[in-house]
This record gives C-alpha cells, sequence and structure tokens, in this order.
C-alpha cells in the first residue's frame, strides 16, 4: 500500500494543492523580472508558491530567511549570505570577472574563498560603509554578474518584515529600492508572517519601498480544488473517494486553512488507516490535534488583554459583526474605544480577520479551543 506523506511545511511535488492561477502569475513575474510581494496569514503556504514558480522558471535562486535577525547587522549577514550563495551557484571564477569586479566594488571586501571543487567568489562587509551601503552594493554586483553571465536569477527574502521591527529608518528598505528599481537580471519576492505589517511597507505613500512591486494576496484554497486533490490520494489508498460527509466534516472543522487542512490530511493518511474515513473518525482525529496543539495556542494569547480576550470569545461564537454596537457593547461591558483598539490589535496581529464584513478567526483550531473551554 501506498505510503503518504503530508507536509505540514514545504508543499512540493504532489503535494502542492492549486494555486494555479497564483503559480502562473508569480512565474511570469519571475520572467518578466517584476518584483513581488506575497501577502497572506501565517502558514498559508507562502513559501511553497515561490519554490513552486521558481522551480517552474528553472532560474537560480537563493532563500534570505531574516526570522531569527536581531540586529541590523544580522539584516547585513543575512542578505550578504543569500548573495553569496546566488554569486557561487551562477558564477565560475576568472581573471576577467574578478578585474571587473574589483573596478566596480566601493563599499564591500571581494575574495576568493576555497571550497571542495575550487574556489569562489565572497562579499564581506566593510566596517568603513554602512550597512544599507553594504547591501545595495552588494545586490548591484549581483546583478552584475548575472548581467556578464547573461542570466537572470531570483532572491527570496522571507520575514521581510523584520528590516521594519529591528531597523526602521536605517536605509535598509532605501537600499533595496535603489538597488531594485536598477537591477536588471534578477527579480526579488518578498513575505513575511506579519502581512498588516508587510502591506504597510509596501502600501504607504511615504515608505522607501512604496508601489516597488506587485502584490499577490493568497486566499484559502477553495472547497472543490482541496476535494478533487485529496480524492487522488483516496483512489491510490482505498481505491475509492472520500464521500461527501466525511469531505463535508473536514472543510468544516479546518475551514480551508493550508496548514490545519494539510495536517489533518497528514493523519487520514496514516498507514494504519485501512478504510476511507468517515466523519466520526475525522472529527476524532481533529480533537487529537487539538489536545496537542491546545497549550501552544493558549500560550499565544496569554499575553492578550481582557478586552481582546472578550472579543476571540465573541467572534468564536459566531458574533461577527456590529462589535461596536450597543447591543454587543452592553452584553459584554465594554465600550466602543476599547473595542475599536482591541480589534485593531487583533486585526494587526493575524488573531482575526475581516472578510465580507465579517470578522472570522484565522485559526480554526484555536476556534475549537475556545469553544471547548467554555464548555468546561
Amino acid at each position: 500500500m501506498s505510503e503518504f506523506r503530508f507536509p505540514l511545511g514545504l508543499a512540493q511535488g504532489e503535494y502542492f494543492c492549486n494555486r494555479v492561477e497564483e503559480t502562473a502569475h508569480l512565474l511570469k513575474n519571475i520572467q518578466s523580472r517584476t518584483h513581488t510581494v506575497l501577502i497572506a496569514p501565517r502558514r498559508y503556504g507562502k513559501t511553497s508558491l515561490a519554490y513552486r514558480a521558481i522551480e517552474k522558471s528553472g532560474l537560480p535562486f537563493a532563500k534570505i530567511d531574516l526570522y531569527m535577525c536581531t540586529s541590523l547587522l544580522d539584516i547585513q549577514k543575512a542578505i550578504l549570505k543569500g548573495v553569496n550563495a546566488l554569486i557561487a551557484e551562477i558564477a565560475g571564477v576568472t581573471q576577467k570577472l574578478l578585474d571587473s569586479l574589483r573596478s566596480f566594488v566601493k563599499s564591500l571586501k571581494l575574495s576568493l574563498e576555497a571550497n571542495p571543487d575550487g574556489f569562489k567568489l565572497s562579499l564581506s562587509p566593510s566596517h568603513e560603509s554602512t550597512p544599507s551601503e553594504n547591501i545595495c552594493e552588494a545586490l548591484e554586483i549581483l546583478d552584475q554578474i548575472l548581467t556578464k553571465r547573461a542570466i537572470s536569477a531570483v532572491l527570496l527574502i522571507d520575514e521581510f518584515q523584520e528590516i521594519e521591527l529591528i531597523a526602521p529608518n536605517r536605509g535598509v528598505e532605501g537600499a533595496i529600492r535603489h538597488a531594485a528599481q536598477g537591477a536588471q537580471n534578477f527579480s526579488l519576492i518578498f513575505s513575511g508572517s506579519q502581512r498588516n505589517l508587510l502591506k504597510s511597507m509596501f502600501n504607504t505613500r511615504n515608505k522607501p519601498l512604496y508601489r516597488l512591486c506587485d502584490e499577490i494576496v493568497l486566499e484559502r484554497i477553495s472547497a472543490l480544488d482541496y476535494q478533487v486533490f485529496i480524492n487522488l490520494f483516496a483512489e491510490k489508498k482505498w481505491g475509492e473517494p472520500i464521500s461527501d460527509e466525511s469531505f463535508d466534516a473536514l472543510i468544516q472543522l479546518t475551514q480551508r486553512h493550508p496548514y490545519y487542512a494539510n495536517a489533518l490530511f497528514k493523519s487520514l493518511f496514516d498507514p494504519d488507516q485501512e478504510q476511507a474515513p468517515s466523519p466520526e473518525l475525522i472529527q476524532m482525529l481533529w480533537q487529537d490535534l487539538t489536545e496537542k496543539k491546545r497549550q501552544d495556542l493558549l500560550s499565544e494569547t496569554s499575553d492578550l488583554t481582557l478586552t481582546q480576550k472578550k472579543l476571540l470569545v465573541a467572534i468564536a461564537n459566531g458574533i461577527n459583526q456590529e462589535l461596536t454596537g450597543k447591543t454587543f457593547l452592553s452584553r459584554s461591558e465594554l465600550s466602543s474605544s476599547s473595542v475599536i483598539k482591541a480589534l485593531e490589535f487583533l486585526t494587526e496581529n493575524d488573531f482575526i480577520e475581516l472578510l465580507n464584513n465579517q470578522y472570522r478567526l484565522i485559526d480554526p483550531l484555536l476556534q475549537t479551543v475556545i469553544l471547548q473551554l467554555q464548555k468546561i
């Protein structure tokens, strides 16, 4: 019997579900060297989409992850590391290349590093220049090398909002814009886990990155696409599709959240599951997942204010409109100003989102935990 490995992280190959239009959109941007910002809540598959489109493009790429950065120097180090990795992939060392780059380099230090395959070019920061100057020059040198090689490439920068959190107004965003605007042979893909902050960085008129990028907003995958996707595996494993009742239970519980859909798929297709699942089994597996994640979810909400918690409970219970109306304010004993402030915080921090004039919790498992706690 086939063994299936649904990922909780990067989804690739046959485990990448749909996103046909988004993949085509991003691929077109890569091919036209249009910079892109991917916007979605956490665990919606932004990185999986980026890898899918880059793979289809066939271009060399490097990923820069700013998640563990805690200082401006960390940001500089991470970006130069990514640029160096891409240069190592695309550029063989020749005297002609070295000579041409030495005449171009102003701030950075250009050196050769030995490795098992010979030598590779490496850029290191100059202490006489600012990190923003070093970052800008590194990107410009990358473009010079790509131009000389007559090829294109992609840089994927993840957790990009960390620049705004760690080093606001320190020139990094301006440096990236300057280099990106002049780039002829590479495209940048920006993504992050704090979508409202990311939107602010790219959509605020007085910010350096304003209108630099094309914007792709990821929504949840449709129920129909999930049904087609999951039944391909069901036919392989059990020789029959999942029943409509079981699929409806799966969609109702996960609310089509990509991470939780995959988590439930992973349990459903465990080697020990010898029969197509019933709605009751799906409910049991969801409860198992709830028990495993309960403490983590409660820890994420432990620092919320009483007003913020009241709003989460209300929204989890389907009270998702007119939260500043007299009826809700009277029942919850809250003021209009405190509710507005709390809604802003919960939205900015991706606890909730406004969809068709109704609020909903982004995390369906958190909703399950809240509703279960109320029954205790």
